[in-house]
């Protein structure tokens, strides 16, 4: 199948980033937006082929793939539509904000033979890419624990805009770290597999006025029996995001910002990859794989299941913060 007709589901920050990357991609591919009536008009609107503001109205235009770009609340019942008609899909992170209804997308998404994607991206960066390689390869040791951390400023995303009102800190819209930073938990998954139990606190610091937790601290037990660390926010000043895993025999580290990976060992010559991909790229790629499972019938990197993963992580986090035990999962 070659793609010649493709919806965008929502018109945010990240509905406008696929718009434009699609015309520079595909640009043969006329792209049908949707949106909700309630946004403001933007230049990249231009871009379209056409507004609609219904999910019916974007099926009979004849679109063959869609975008959800829309508020993690609304995922599932656009996805759901959308695959009953056979829309292949490409589902931004997370695939929903909570596992109600999860299990059913993935039987339609079988039964109807529809290539489906869920949105992380980081499964595309160089840097992540060559820890993957390295933590099965170069490391050297038995791993003793490992450390995910991901903090940033939540008013410093959007300077443009009040930060209260966005996606991010409305708890109706699916705001909130454990959502919006689940990119850390997706690669845990990728990096470490399924983890077994974890235990967490999860709060809201007060400091940003906002009415969702801004920070979330996760111990984690890996399959592999090692603990693994987690500390997410968007309540601290100093942008970072970094993954370290820690050996008898030395550190193997990712700094997504640095745009670097090393392994340093003990008696022996550091190894360092340096990459410098930029903001888009990995945006890119994705669609790139995207489109060319749906054309050439191949296997997406992020599926369905994986997203399943991450919500019931987070289910179980939310669980074992409010009991305060220790939640199997």
């Amino acid at each position: 199948m070659i793609i010649n007709k493709l919806a965008i589901v929502g018109l945010g920050s990240i509905g406008k980033r696929h718009l434009r990357l699609i015309a520079e991609i595909r640009p043969d591919i006329e792209v049908i937006v949707m949106r909700s009536g309630h946004g403001d008009s933007c230049d990249e609107e231009k871009l379209a082929t056409k507004i609609v503001y219904s999910i019916g109205d974007a099926i009979k235009e004849g679109i063959q793939a869609a975008i959800v770009s829309s508020p993690a609340t609304l995922h599932l019942d656009q996805s759901l539509e959308l695959a009953k008609n056979g829309v292949h899909l490409l589902i931004e992170k997370p695939l929903s904000h909570t596992l109600d209804r999860v299990e059913k997308l993935l039987n339609i998404v079988n039964e109807n033979d529809v290539t489906a994607m869920v949105g992380y991206v980081f499964r595309y960066d160089l840097g992540a890419i060559k820890f993957k390689s390295w933590l099965s390869k170069k490391i050297k040791g038995t791993i003793l624990h490992a450390r995910i951390e991901c903090g940033s400023y939540l008013p410093d995303w959007r300077p443009d805009q009040d930060y209260r009102r966005t996606v991010s800190a409305l708890p109706e819209l699916g705001g909130g770290v454990l959502l919006e930073l689940s990119h850390e938990l997706d690669y845990l998954h990728w990096f470490f597999g399924k983890p077994t139990d974890v235990q967490a606190q999860i709060k809201n610091s007060e400091t940003l006025d906002i009415n969702v937790e801004d920070q979330a601290d996760l111990l984690i037990t890996s399959k592999q029996g090692y603990p693994i660390v987690v500390q997410i926010d968007f309540n601290r000043r100093y942008l970072t995001r970094k993954c370290k895993v820690i050996t008898t025999e030395g550190e193997l580290v990712w700094d997504a910002i640095q745009k670097n990976v090393t392994w340093k060992a003990i008696n022996e010559k550091t190894l360092s990859y340096e990459y410098d991909n930029e903001r888009d790229s990995i945006y890119r790629t994705q669609l790139e794989v995207f489109i060319d499972c749906i054309e050439n019938d191949k296997n997406p990197i992020v599926t369905v299941e994986d997203g399943i993963n991450v919500m019931e992580l987070i289910d179980a986090v939310r669980y074992a913060s409010i009991s305060g035990s220790k939640t199997t999962l």
